[in-house]
């Protein structure tokens, strides 16, 4: 049981460091488009805004999914690669 919650905590915060990730990539590349582009300061700021925010609420609802595949293609291959290993002795 333990187990499983530890496992249930590290798929959040692998879920949350990539939405956060997402949200400040967003941001600064729109900032940054936004300024070499030559817009104006509060309107590369408002953009820039509005993007981290597209990107949050997007990560939030994609990044989940994506982890959880993530994390059991990686344990099913563990279990294999053990098994395989177990084997071989």
């Amino acid at each position: 049981m333990k187990a499983r919650q530890s496992m249930e905590s590290g798929s959040q915060e692998l879920t949350r460091q990539a939405t956060a990730y997402l949200t400040s990539l967003a941001f600064g590349v729109t900032f940054l488009v936004g300024t070499f582009a030559g817009v104006d300061g509060m309107t590369t700021l408002l953009r820039s805004v509005i993007a981290g925010g597209v990107a949050l609420v997007a990560g939030y609802l994609l990044a989940p999914p994506a982890v959880d595949a993530v994390l059991t293609a990686l344990a099913r291959d563990e279990a294999k690669r053990r098994a395989e290993h177990k084997e071989d002795e």
